[in-house]
């Protein structure tokens, strides 16, 4: 029994953690603008970040700075993750290497207050300059074949991650809790294990995805070529995960039901 137990409350820290991972970093982006910065932020701001002349026209793509798993098409699995930006396009320099050019990008961020400014490279000798400011991720694509393209997204919150960490940690010991409390106190052997794997398989589709989102977000690679921000619940929005996640809540509110429901005391015969 105690073994049984043992497995139970396992189980059910792995599916509170990751559940509680995707709560916590929900919650901090519910304070973040849901669109994207708009064109005349991105225009305001190019100066700061582009040494060059610029198109005083901004562009905008995937609107939403992130789509909500509470979506219209909620029903359908939501519409995923995706980082709403606004585009300037900068007039490259004639005679000028890409290197030269993000060092100049890099210098006039670095000048105007924008912090934690990088540079990365590739093979192919496409180079990105990011920076924050303000609550804003600036992104500067250079490649020699077309001119640097700045894109202005909203940047990840401060606490995001402290949020998400302490929700995962609040999620095991609460799954943890209730797998060992449930699985002592509940006499009906079959009907609780019944009950734990109709609750296993409507939750896993949204825990199991949320594995390559939280790793996908850790790398700094959120459905976007290149540094963005990060979000760890695209696994309560993928294939209609969510709408069985929230079935979930079914089996396990009958779980607490059956172990607090009052037992029949034993009936003598004479």
């Amino acid at each position: 029994m105690r073994s049984r137990a043992f497995v139970i409350a396992v189980v059910a820290a792995v599916l509170g953690g990751l559940s509680g991972i995707a709560l916590g970093s929900w919650l901090s982006w519910r304070d973040v603008d849901p669109m994207a910065p708009d064109p005349a932020t991105a225009i305001a701001l190019a100066p700061t970040v582009l040494p060059i002349p610029f198109d005083d026209e901004a562009g905008q793509f995937g609107r939403h700075t992130f789509w909500n798993p509470y979506s219209r098409n909620t029903l359908f699995g939501g519409t995923g993750v995706r980082a709403g930006r606004t585009s300037v396009t900068g007039m490259m320099p004639q005679r000028t290497g890409v290197e030269q050019v993000a060092a100049d990008v890099a210098g006039q961020m670095r000048a105007h207050g924008w912090q934690d400014v990088r540079t990365t490279a590739d093979r192919d000798a496409f180079t990105e300059v990011t920076g924050t400011r303000a609550g804003y991720l600036a992104a500067v694509q250079i490649s020699p074949d077309s001119g640097p393209n700045l894109d202005l997204m909203w940047a990840e919150p401060p606490g995001h991650v402290r949020d998400t960490v302490l929700g995962g940690l609040a999620g095991a010991l609460v799954g943890a809790l209730f797998g060992l409390v449930t699985s002592m106190r509940m006499r009906r052997r079959r009907l609780y294990t019944g009950l734990c794997v109709v609750t296993l398989l409507l939750l896993a589709p949204a825990c199991l995805g949320n594995i390559p989102t939280s790793t996908g977000s850790l790398l700094a690679n959120t459905h976007r070529n290149g540094h963005g921000p990060s979000v760890y619940w695209g696994g309560f929005v993928f294939l209609g995960a969510e709408p069985l996640a929230i079935l979930s809540l079914i089996p396990i509110l009958a779980i607490v039901v059956c172990c607090v429901w009052p037992q029949r005391a034993p009936t003598s015969s004479s």
